[in-house]
């Protein structure tokens, strides 16, 4: 008889705050916070401060932008959100509709009258006077949208992909991209020529790309930045712009001129996560959101985080430390949303954590263990629920001996035998495999990356193959489905 896992005890403790926001005795201007307590924008040189009006929800700030006339902005959530200070008109948002991924991105129209905005699987929501041209929301993307600009006419808009991917839609001309190029980091934003002929792209390192009629005037590509690039904005003319580090530093290259940066109007816990220019180039603001959780991290924001992933089936520590095992349970949480699988929770990361359900099983009924190899976990699943959910690494695809590939195998298998203890093959050590068909095994290993780097095996860290064991999830004759 097939055996079954204890039932699991549930957990009900609320999401904790990750961070906590701190005042701090500004040197520049700051505004009432657009987007959420502890969320303020920053002003630098002549732009207004400005008090928008109460947020729509206390969702993270993913997005910036100005108006025509350089006299407003309007602040994007990753809920969907929109909060319009100044002059910006507030044409709408997605707040309310129940998104499938945050919200990454927003780009206005010429008069001022609407906006774009983007989520990060390409979705494309139209406000005021902005017309839909099309989304990448129906298609698989080798890696999620971050960013989008609208060309000068408001006919077209830009998406870009975080491996530099670009997409065009309406009259927005397809100019490059750099999608098929491997990058030192990954693309974080993008901005517009006023021509709507040459777009930038900018990478975390600050790598600037230029296509079409975008010129290249320089970038930190080879300065070791204490903090990555978050966003990037352009001068009026086209032939400038300015990156902005998560860490409040300005970059000022072509004509654009240096006002001044954000590092000392900071709260603790915080970071910049977009930048808007002024319609002359006379100054810039700086939105700010809760700072990325990484590996490191301590206190109970941390365990509220940890117990919040639990709660929703990706396994780990409840201990208050950011350790090695919360990496894992990190990437599950990643790799099942489709987001960045870095094992740091960013900001809208944080909202979507709060906000997300379980994920869903393959399978619909009776006890099965998936390996999902497109989105490398594993899912235990009862009667299409999804009960736990881990990080694995499966079959990396090289060929490792003549005539021998690294592949996981596909199907409908069962656990045929199991060793409970360390086995050691020909092509490494196995600790205390599970085999489901021949030599192929679930198995514990000290190196689960959040990419496929097996022989063929199913790799979980030690300490999930200890649980396996200890909880019976995975006991001789139990029903395991691999599939892609």
């Amino acid at each position: 008889m097939r055996h079954r896992p204890a039932r699991l005890v549930a957990l009900v403790t609320a999401l904790a705050a990750v961070a906590t926001a701190a005042a701090a005795a500004p040197a520049v201007a700051q505004a009432a916070p657009p987007g959420g307590a502890g969320q303020p924008v920053l002003a630098i040189g002549a732009v207004p401060l400005l008090d928008g009006p109460p947020p729509e929800s206390r969702s993270a700030v993913v997005a910036l932008a100005a108006t025509p006339t350089g006299r407003g902005y309007w602040v994007a959530q990753a809920d969907g959100g929109v909060t319009a200070a100044g002059d910006a008109t507030a044409a709408g948002s997605a707040a309310g509709l129940g998104l499938r991924r945050p919200v990454v991105g927003l780009a206005p129209t010429p008069t001022g009258g609407g906006y774009w905005l983007t989520a990060s699987d390409g979705g494309v929501f139209a406000f005021g006077d902005a017309a839909f041209a099309g989304s990448t929301g129906a298609i698989a993307l080798n890696q999620p949208v971050v960013a989008m600009a609208a060309n000068p006419a408001g006919t077209g808009y830009w998406l870009a992909a975080r491996d530099g991917g670009i997409f065009a839609f309406g009259e927005a001309r397809f100019l490059g991209s750099m999608g098929a190029t491997p990058l030192n980091q990954p693309v974080v934003a993008m901005a517009a020529t006023p021509s709507g002929l040459g777009y930038w792209l900018v990478g975390a390192d600050g790598g600037v790309f230029a296509f079409g009629d975008a010129p290249f005037v320089g970038s930190t590509g080879a300065t070791r930045l204490e903090r990555p690039i978050a966003a990037m904005a352009a001068t009026p003319s086209g032939l400038g712009y300015w990156l902005a580090g998560a860490d409040g530093g300005v970059f000022a290259f072509g004509d654009a001129a240096f006002l001044g940066d954000g590092r000392s109007g900071l709260g603790a816990g915080r970071e910049v996560v977009a930048v808007a220019a002024s319609s002359g180039g006379s100054g810039y603001w700086l939105a700010t959101s809760t700072r990325a959780v990484a590996a490191g991290a301590l206190g109970p924001g941390i365990e509220g985080m940890q117990r919040r992933l639990l709660e929703l089936g990706y396994w780990g520590p409840v201990d208050g430390r950011f350790g090695p095992l919360t990496t894992q349970q990190v990437y599950a949480f990643q790799k099942a949303n489709d987001l960045p699988r870095d094992g740091q929770l960013s900001g809208e990361e944080l909202d979507l954590l709060g906000r997300a359900g379980r994920t869903r099983p393959r399978s619909t009924v009776g006890y099965v263990v998936e390996v999902d190899k497109r989105r490398q976990i594993i899912i235990v699943a009862r009667d299409g629920v999804a009960e736990l959910v881990f990080n694995t690494s499966t079959g990396n695809g090289a060929r490792y001996a003549p005539g021998a590939v690294a592949v996981t195998p596909e199907g409908r298998f069962r656990i045929q035998r199991q060793i409970n203890g360390l086995r050691i093959s020909a092509l490494g050590a196995l600790f205390r495999p599970k085999y489901f068909t021949g030599g192929y095994a679930v198995h514990g290993s000290p190196s689960v990356p959040p990419f496929p780097a097996s022989h063929g095996c199913v790799r979980v860290s030690n300490a999930a193959i200890d649980f396996i064991w200890a909880n019976r999830l995975l006991e001789v004759g139990t029903d395991v489905w691999v599939y892609s």
